[in-house]
Parts: C-alpha cells; structure tokens; sequence
C-alpha cells in the first residue's frame, strides 16, 4: 500500500486555477483581515487541526495554504480532499491508513463528505494521534449544524474545533479590495508580459461600493472582464459598469425573493455561467438552481462565457 496519500481535485473553493500566492488574498489594513492574518500567525506553528468558515469564496483555501506554508510541515504535501474524491479514493483505500503522517489535509467542503469518510478520519485521528497530518476543514455553516443534522459526529466537530478562524467577506473588508484586485490584475497580466492597468480613484471607489457577493471568485472574474477594457489605458468605474453592469439597489429595501435571485445571479456570473459552479458554491443541487433560473435567464448577461475554472494546482 502506498505511504503516501493520493492528491485529490482542487476544489472551486476560493479563485480555482488562480495562482496567486495566500497573502495576496489576505493582505490589507482591514481590522477584519488584519485579525485572521494574526491568528494565522501565532496558530501555524503549534496547530493540529483548524476549522474555517465564512461564506463561500471568502478565502479559506489562501487560509489553509498560509497556515500551512507557515508551519514547520511547509516542506511536506499539501492534500486537498474535494467531496467527489472522497468516498471513492477511501473505498479503494478500504481505510485511511495510507494517509501521509505529515504535511496538510484541507477539506474544502466538510458538509458534502459521507459521514463513514469522516468517521473513518476520526478513527484514524484516534491512531494516529500527532504523527497525523494537519487539518483545516470547511464549511459556510458552522460545526454544531452539521452535528445537529447527523452529518458530523460531536467528537469529531469537537476535535476540528480545537482552533476556529471565521474569515471576512469581501464586504467585510472592503478597503482591501484596492490592494487584493491590483495584484490580481498583476498575476492575470505577467504570464504574456502585459502592462498591468492603471486603476482610477474612481474604479476603486466604485470596487468598494460593490456588493460583492461571489466574493474573491466574482473578484477574479471582474479582473479578467478589466483586462479586456486595459489596451486603452487607464480603467474608470465605467469599465467595472461594463464588466458587471450597475451596482445593485440597496437590498434593504429589496423583496427576499429578489435579495436571493440577485445573489444566485451574481455568483453565476462570478462562476462564467458555470451552473453546476455556481450550484456547488451556493451550496444547492444543480437541480434547484435551474429551477431557481427558470424564467430568468433573460437576466442573465448574455457575455457570460460557459466554461469551467480549472482546477488549482499545488505542490
């Protein structure tokens, strides 16, 4: 049996095939962001197992990547376990023993792994002990519903618990923003040696006034639209207009229904109209989200490409 665990697919859980390195994603001068860039810090080097949550895009692949890249395993594999892979890689497996006994194991989506998967992990956390690899696991939700609904056990929510790091959204942190889309357009425009685009006072205001409910994957997605607008120089607010329409109306005062029909829309623009992206992101069946869409598609930016984010690569 082979001594090392196999990679699985990277999940679509923050930018997909981005490369950008975490800190790029995390930095900034926000309370917000500066409080988890502190926590990271002072937990990467003692911590066993990590739970993150916040919504979904907000960050918490950069997250474990960085807690990882700052502990003394930085030099050992980092593992993504996607929900797809899980059962059957552990069915081949029969168990979870040829997990290797160091680097990284990040579960971007907790709540879509079988519960015999994660009581199989469990019990080889009780083997195994220190010698297991770190864990940082996912999901919007918190622990204690998933316990609640069965799919977790109390000792396992209680083990992944031990260190919790809740991660801002987008809108959380807005004055972020500026900083994180300048070294997105950075890394969108290095691999063919193009001029990264000037960002007018106006652009950036008008960034963080934005909902931004797709958080760093509708981000990506508006940098990829800027540079498009780039060949004539400097971007204006206007090229943002351009590339996600107008800011929406103040969802205070919005119906729920509109609020939720708004959202699933904005994140299927962040997605390139990917459904079964966006479906997976929103945490909903591919199947309620074309119901939620019956009769909307005339709302949808007919620009929209229909392709999937690749998925990320890492060492």
């Amino acid at each position: 049996m082979s001594s090392e665990f196999p990679v699985g697919s990277f999940s679509q859980s923050d930018i997909g095939s981005r490369s950008l390195v975490p800190e790029a994603l995390l930095e900034g001068h926000s309370p917000a962001i500066t409080r988890v860039r502190t926590q990271i810090y002072r937990a990467a080097p003692h911590f066993r197992m990590a739970f993150l949550t916040g919504e979904r895009g907000s960050g918490a692949e950069a997250v474990a990547h960085m807690l990882h890249q700052l502990s003394p395993v930085s030099h050992r594999p980092f593992y993504t376990l996607a929900s797809a892979d899980a059962e059957e890689r552990f069915a081949a497996d029969r168990s979870l023993d040829s997990l290797s006994t160091n680097g990284m194991l990040y579960l971007p989506q907790t709540e879509c792994i079988p519960l015999t998967t994660l009581q199989a992990l469990l019990r080889l956390i009780r083997k195994r002990g220190s010698q297991m690899p770190r864990i940082a696991a996912f999901t919007e939700w918190g622990l204690r519903p998933l316990v609640k609904k069965g799919s977790l056990s109390s000792e396992l929510a209680n083990v992944l618990g031990a260190l919790v790091i809740k991660i801002p959204s987008l809108r959380d942190r807005s004055e972020d923003i500026p900083a994180i889309l300048t070294h997105i357009l950075e890394n969108i425009a290095r691999p063919s040696g193009a001029v990264t685009p000037q960002l007018t006072t106006d652009l950036l205001d008008a960034a963080m006034k934005r909902p931004w409910f797709g958080n760093l994957i509708e981000l990506y997605s508006a940098a990829e639209g800027l540079m498009k607008h780039a060949a004539k120089g400097s971007l204006h607010a206007s090229d943002l207009e351009a590339v996600l329409g107008p800011i929406p109306c103040e969802t205070r005062t919005m119906r729920l229904d509109d609020v939720i029909r708004l959202h699933v829309r904005t994140v299927l623009f962040a997605c390139h109209g990917d459904k079964r992206q966006a479906a997976q992101l929103l945490g909903i069946s591919s199947s309620s989200l074309y119901r939620m869409l019956h009769n909307e598609t005339h709302a949808i930016p007919e620009s929209i490409q229909i392709q999937s984010l690749q998925p990320a690569e890492s060492g």
